[in-house]
């Protein structure tokens, strides 16, 4: 019995020890829960402390990205009255040319008239500026050593100009426009409105204005725009047009005879040359790289398949406007649709040799271009045109072009009539045509003469 007794003993003894082990070990757990409550609890505040500071910090960007546009939007304020680009022009005495025209774009009609204007200026360089339009993509070593600043930015920038300036020659181009002349801040951008605002700014201040060869629109309509023309031919010392049909429309519309010159790239020297027949027929084509006539395009392509041996023709597209590789990427996507075709896309032409040279390889031209129907007459070359009726710079300059060549019969105004005339060999030769280029020499010479004589009293 007392054996039994003491067993019992024992077990609780057991049963005891075991129940103080497991208290132990429940304790430990309860420090362990606290302790990863407590650690918990720190990361917790750790992240709402960082996620505070954040916040915070993103308050700030945002304050500091306020203050910056604010300040932008002041600068741009300030930047309606002035355009720092214009301080750069020297203000030194030395008699300063600016000449302005749609240059830099790249338009290759424009580029030619620039090169050859800026040649025949024979006067000290670094005293002529040239103005042109806003191309991010412009390569500038293309015109090394050339003062170059862009159209203005402001309507205060046309009598600083004025100020800065002692002469301006407009060289050139489609630029007697009122089309754009009512168009909110077109003063910007829109050749026609700046000839009209930036001339008159130079007559009222006594500087001198030259208008070299310029064309119109089929008409022009706004009677404001009419009236500051008849100042500016006024005040001119040189106001010149380059097709009859221009100087029709202003001598009505104006009441003033206009003198008539030959387009500025008429007045380069060309060597006639006869073109020698290849082994294959070589189509030239200078578009108008726009959707809208891209349906043309096709007509005429597909019906140069339909009618010439496509072993033995080949079809050049040649880039004439290329601003933002607009020509290529029109050309590009063009021939992919068409791969089953000879096609070849020249290189860009940036002198008045290389375009010759790439003309004078066709046996015809077909051309929507005006410069590009000029080039190829200039060249000897049986040249086609569609004319684009929907721009109303082309009727003027396209028709009194093909008037001067005795060709008119080779200018079209829809692609159905040009593929009819098409030749499937060309054996017509085009008539030379020599140009009387006496009132273009003359215009610039006066101009050399004068700034020659600014320059000889400035010394003095």
């Amino acid at each position: 019995m007392l054996d039994r007794v003491q067993g019992m003993i024992e077990k609780l003894k057991y049963l005891n020890r075991k129940i103080l082990e497991i208290d132990k070990k429940q304790s430990l757990l309860v420090e362990k829960e606290e302790l990863l409550e407590k650690n918990l609890e720190q990361r917790v505040e750790k992240v709402i402390v960082s996620v505070d500071q954040m916040k915070q910090f993103t308050e700030q960007c945002a304050d500091r990205l306020f203050e910056q546009f604010s300040e932008r939007a002041v600068l741009g304020k300030v930047n309606d009255y002035v355009n720092l680009e214009y301080f750069k022009v020297p203000s030194d005495k030395s008699p300063k040319v600016l000449l302005v025209g749609f240059y830099g774009a790249v338009n290759l009609g424009d580029e030619l008239m620039l090169q050859k204007l800026y040649r025949d200026l024979n006067v000290i360089k670094n005293d002529i500026y040239v103005m042109m339009c806003d191309n991010e993509n412009l390569d500038a070593f293309r015109y090394p050593g050339m003062n170059i600043i862009h159209y203005p930015k402001t309507k205060f920038d046309f009598n600083h100009l004025a100020d800065i300036f002692d002469s301006v020659i407009f060289g050139g181009g489609a630029i007697l426009d009122d089309s754009g002349y009512l168009q909110e801040e077109s003063f910007k951008y829109d050749l026609g409105k700046i000839f009209i605002e930036l001339a008159l700014s130079f007559i009222e201040k006594n500087k001198e204005v030259h208008a070299i060869g310029l064309s119109t629109n089929e008409k022009i309509v706004n009677e404001e725009y009419q009236e500051k023309l008849k100042r500016i031919i006024d005040g001119s010392v040189n106001f010149s047009v380059r097709d009859k049909y221009s100087k029709r429309l202003i001598e009505s519309a104006c009441g003033h005879e206009i003198t008539m010159i030959n387009d500025i790239v008429l007045t380069n020297e060309y060597p006639k040359v006869m073109k020698e027949k290849g082994e294959k027929y070589k189509i030239g084509i200078i578009w108008i790289c726009q959707a809208d006539l891209l349906g043309s395009l096709e007509k005429l392509v597909e019906h140069i398949q339909s009618t010439y041996d496509i072993e033995k023709t080949e079809i050049h597209f040649i880039p004439f406007y290329n601003y933002h590789d607009c020509d290529y990427k029109f050309y590009n996507e063009f021939c992919e649709k068409k791969s089953e075709f000879n096609f070849s896309i020249e290189s860009m032409a940036y002198s008045f040799e290389n375009i010759c040279q790439k003309v004078r390889e066709c046996d015809v031209v077909i051309s929507m271009r005006y410069h590009g129907a000029l080039l190829g007459l200039m060249n000897g070359c049986r040249t086609f045109s569609l004319l684009y009726t929907q721009h109303p710079h082309y009727y003027n300059k396209m028709m009194d072009l093909y008037e001067k060549f005795e060709c008119v019969q080779d200018l079209f105004f829809s692609v159905e009539e040009l593929v009819e005339a098409l030749p499937v060999k060309n054996d017509v030769v085009i008539n030379s045509v020599d140009f009387d280029n006496t009132s273009y020499t003359q215009i610039v010479q006066s101009i050399i003469k004068k700034q020659k004589e600014r320059k000889e009293k400035m010394d003095f």
